[in-house]
This record gives C-alpha cells, sequence and structure tokens, in this order.
C-alpha cells in the first residue's frame, strides 16, 4: 500500500521536480529490494547434511528434494549420521541420528531400520529414504513447509496384525549358505577355487546362538620353461558361539569349533573357551560408543601335518585370552581400538599382543582426515613345520611362514571445497 501511494504520488503530479522524483525513485528500489528479500527468506529451504558411507546418496538427494542438500556439515540446518550394523537375521540395522542446529538447535532425535536379507537394494534404499523423511518431519512442522506436509497411513487389520507377530515358526533362527566356484585359465597359469559357506545363528536379546561351517580349496599351478609349480591350500572349519545377557553390562558365553588348514601345518585340531565380558556402557548404546573388555580361557588338541620346530605331531594346549575394544561414533568423526593379548598356560612365552586402531576426524571445513594402523608382536606359532621354507612356499604363500611380528600403517586425507549447495544430478554419458 505504501509503495501504491508513492507511485500515485510520483506520477499523479507532474509539476514535481527532478530531485524529488530521484528521491522516490530510490525509495521505491528499496522497497522491492525488501519485499523480495522477505519472499527469499520466507521460501528458503533447511539445509541437510547426511553422513552415511554405505548408502545411496544420490538416490536420497534426488528422492527428498524439499530439503536444500548440502555436502559441509557446518553449513547445515540438520545434520544426520546413519550407521550399518548387522541385525540379527543377517541384514542391518541402520541407525539414524538427527541433530539440529540453528533454528533446530534444540530438535534431536534417533530412529532406527531393520532391513532383510530378502530385500533388494532398491528395497532398503526405498525403505530408508521413508525413514530420514519421518525424521524430518520432526523439524519441518516448524517451517513454511508445515502447511504442505501430508500423511498417509498403510492400516493392517487387527486379527491379520495378530497372526503374523503371535508366532514365528522358525523361532527366530536364521539360516544363510553361499557357495562360490572360480577358474583361470592362461597359457603359463592356472587357478581353481572352490568355497562352500554355511550359517545357522538365534539371535534375541537374552540370548545369541551361532554355528558355521566353512570350506575351501585352492589349487594353483604355474608353468615357466621347463619348472612347474603347484600350490594347493585346503581349509576347513565348524565354529559355535553361545552368548547369554546377564544384565545391561554383563555377558558370558563359549566359543568351540574344530579345523583343519593345511597353510598353518593343522591336520585337525578342536577348542572350547568360556568367555566373560563387561561392557562400560550399556549394551543398547553400542551404536554412538562402546567400551568392553572380555576374558576367554580353555582346551584344545593339534593334530600337525608335519613335525613342528619343536618334535611334535601332536599336542594339547591350553590358552587364556584378554581384548579391550572401543569405538566412538560422534559428530565430529569416529575412533576404533582393538587391545588384544593371548598366551599359552603351559608355555607363557609362546604370546602374542595386537592392536588395531584407527580414527577419522573432521578437522575443519571440506577436510578430513583417517589414520589407522595394526601392530602384532608374534611368538605362538606352535605349529610351523620344521626344516627350512623352500622358495615356492615364500611366493606362493602356500605355508605359514615364521615371524616375529606384523605391521600396517593406513592414512588417509580428504579436502573438498567449492559449491556447497550443488544438488544437481546428471546420469548422461
Amino acid at each position: 500500500m505504501i509503495g501504491l501511494k508513492i507511485l500515485k504520488s510520483y506520477f499523479g503530479n507532474p509539476l514535481m521536480n527532478f530531485n524529488s522524483k530521484n528521491r522516490i525513485m530510490k525509495k521505491i528500489f528499496l522497497l522491492i529490494l525488501l519485499f523480495c528479500f522477505e519472499l527469499n527468506g520466507q521460501s528458503e529451504l533447511p539445509k541437510l547434511f547426511i553422513k552415511c558411507d554405505r548408502c545411496d546418496n544420490s538416490f536420497l538427494r534426488n528422492e527428498i528434494s524439499y530439503v536444500d542438500h548440502v555436502r559441509e556439515q557446518g553449513l547445515s540446518d540438520i545434520q544426520l549420521f546413519i550407521y550399518r550394523n548387522r541385525n540379527a537375521n543377517n541384514g542391518n540395522r541402520y541407525s539414524l541420528d538427527f541433530i539440529g542446529k540453528n533454528i533446530f538447535s534444540d530438535k534431536k532425535i534417533s530412529l532406527s531400520l531393520d532391513t532383510n536379507p530378502k530385500m533388494t537394494r532398491d528395497e532398503v534404499r526405498v525403505s530408508l529414504k521413508k525413514k530420514i523423511e519421518l525424521g524430518l518431519v520432526y523439524y519441518l512442522i516448524e517451517t513454511d513447509l508445515a502447511e504442505r506436509i501430508s500423511i498417509s497411513v498403510d492400516t493392517v487389520m487387527n486379527n491379520e496384525k495378530s497372526d503374523n507377530s503371535s508366532s514365528d515358526k522358525w523361532r527366530n533362527w536364521v539360516f544363510q549358505s553361499a557357495g562360490e566356484l572360480n577358474f583361470e585359465n592362461e597359457t603359463s597359469r592356472k587357478e581353481s577355487n572352490v568355497r562352500i559357506e554355511l550359517d545357522a545363528d538365534k539371535v534375541t536379546d537374552k540370548i545369541k546362538l551361532q554355528f558355521d561351517v566353512d570350506f575351501e580349496r585352492s589349487n594353483s599351478k604355474y608353468e615357466n620353461q621347463d619348472n612347474i609349480f603347484i600350490s594347493k591350500r585346503n581349509r576347513k572349519s565348524f565354529g559355535a558361539k553361545s552368548v547369554w545377557s546377564i544384565n545391561d553390562k554383563w555377558s558370558a558365553g563359549f566359543n568351540a569349533g574344530a579345523s583343519g588348514d593345511t597353510y598353518q601345518n593343522i591336520d585337525y585340531r578342536y577348542y572350547i573357551m568360556p568367555a566373560i565380558e563387561y561392557s562400560f556402557f550399556p549394551y543398547n548404546e553400542f551404536v554412538r560408543r562402546e567400551m568392553v573388555i572380555n576374558y576367554r580361557i580353555g582346551y584344545g588338541y593339534r593334530n600337525y601335518i608335519e613335525e613342528t620346530i619343536y618334535d611334535k605331531f601332536e599336542e594339547n594346549v591350553y590358552l587364556h585370552q584378554i581384548a579391550f575394544e572401543t569405538r566412538f561414533r560422534q559428530p565430529w568423526g569416529e575412533i576404533y581400538s582393538n587391545l588384544r593379548g593371548k598366551a599359552f598356560i603351559q608355555d607363557p612365552s609362546k604370546n602374542s599382543f595386537s592392536l588395531d586402531s584407527w580414527f577419522s576426524i573432521r578437522v575443519f571445513e571440506g577436510l578430513s582426515v583417517r589414520f589407522g594402523g595394526e601392530v602384532e608382536i608374534i611368538r605362538d606359532q606352535l605349529s610351523l613345520p620344521k626344516g627350512n621354507a623352500s622358495i615356492e612356499d615364500l611366493l606362493l604363500q602356500q605355508q605359514e611362514i615364521a615371524t616375529d611380528f606384523r605391521s600396517e600403517f593406513r592414512i588417509a586425507i580428504g579436502y573438498t571445497f567449492g559449491s556447497a549447495f550443488n544438488n544437481f544430478l546428471n546420469s548422461r554419458l
């Protein structure tokens, strides 16, 4: 209305001098700028940052188009961190942590999504998109988009729902099998590999039972003029694990199994190891923070293919092991560490210690760094065969070689700069 009055007074008075008209034009221009800025502020979309290493991020940006996706965490109004862990049915549990910033600084919500192995990749990403949208509603209801939100619910008849949930004919058991057969053939090289896996798991909040059967056979043949090198590696194993929940911080169980491995000079062996574990944080917080210590002790028998460097074809062993594991997942990054030590009770000098650790940190805008490494001190190679290893054993890795240590170090640095608001998707060529 003010702008209309100014326009009327300006055009309706032909005697007005040039300077007055110029001042009025400046006022009109400022009013137009203020009006455009106000409209732009009202239509500005909330900025969303998604951190998920194993998601179809292009799909999510394309489907969730009513927010402004940003690549830089510090520019966002809503931060979403998605963590993936294996669940009881051999599928995955996606834990979604929403953290509000700026106008949403007092808002925080966590959701979860369970998938199963029967779901296709498209079904998984569509389900994840729906769960993300459900969490976004918590924030969008406080914006101008609230009036454009509609809610629909897929209703289920009560009797149908009751029939589906009242009984599980498998009683929480999940079975999985996998097989692989691979052949490679060249003029001077032939390789074949056969692998079979069978798993049976039952997981509830009170007990966890796991049974695994693995079989692998690898044959390789190399020819070089008149020389022929043949490598054969066979491995078979059966493992069983049972864990009972005592309370939200204590658990107990055992590991048992039998196996044979030509690489380790073991014809067959079996073992059983009771264990106990303590968690410094409640187990239900493991997605974001985890710190546990566990201890195992047990007995095993070994029968060797060749006589060992300790002049034995078979022996009874008594072993104990302690491990300390930590993992923290926070908006600033992730830290993981696993410290493990084990020794043979009948001869404590035969022992090993290992440290596996890595951390990734968002240093500042666009820069992230990841360090990782593993160090292992090895003094427990009881099964090494007597005699010197041949050149074929070294090159073809068909036999375990004596060593005092093993180390590995990894470093990764990533820096991204440029537009943080480019949400266009283009799949051409």
